[in-house]
């Protein structure tokens, strides 16, 4: 069976790990995954890293050191899956590398509203004969750089434009998956979000 890491805690009042951690790895478990969950970012320093597939990011505002950068560069690079869940966007914002790595960074959302997604992607493993579905969540507005990912789905914001939500990318051997819905525990618990998320941590994986 694979490895994944469950990384969460928080510099804020928002993203609680103790409530999503759990749905995350009730959600990604099905997928052929024993998942594990930690807050220590040591972890990634003292290459304890090697021991998993996939590391599951879901920590919030939160800085890393030299070397524990260097330990998650070298996971990835080396052929290790990152899975960022919504706040990985908002997070690590001390290494500037980690958002390339990721794909892009969070700026900004609305105040919670239904998302309703479609797939622009029909093809990729992760959004194969996926329906178009709709959860009430927080729309993260993103600075993302679409030069360096393959967008998968996205929805539109009140203003009409349009919105990453998933896209996956490369990093040396490693695959990267950003999927910015995740803020309430009824997200993660949602069908359709749970099978994209099975998806994208076996895609990781390269399972």
């Amino acid at each position: 069976m694979a490895r994944a890491l469950v990384l969460g805690g928080l510099t804020t009042g928002f993203h609680p790990f103790w409530i999503n951690g759990p749905a995350i790895r009730a959600a990604i478990a099905p997928a052929g995954f024993d998942l594990f969950l930690s807050e220590d970012l040591e972890i990634l320093a003292t290459d304890g890293l090697r021991h998993y597939d996939l590391l599951v990011n879901y920590t919030t505002g939160r800085n890393l050191t030299p070397d524990q950068w260097a330990g998650l560069e070298r996971f990835v690079r080396s052929g290790g899956g990152l899975l960022g869940i919504h706040n990985a966007a908002d997070t690590f914002k001390n290494v500037p590398e980690y958002r390339a790595m990721l794909g892009g960074r969070f700026v900004s959302h609305p105040p919670q509203l239904d998302i309703a997604v479609t797939h622009v992607d029909p093809d990729h493993p992760i959004t194969a004969g996926m329906p178009r579905f709709t959860v009430h969540d927080e729309l993260y507005l993103l600075d993302w750089m679409p030069e360096r990912v393959q967008l998968l789905s996205e929805t539109h914001s009140h203003e009409g434009r349009s919105v990453p939500v998933l896209w996956v990318r490369s990093e040396g051997n490693g695959r990267v998956v950003y999927h910015s819905l995740g803020h309430n525990r009824e997200t993660l618990e949602a069908p359709e979000v749970q099978q994209i998320l099975q998806r994208a941590a076996r895609w990781a994986a390269k399972l």
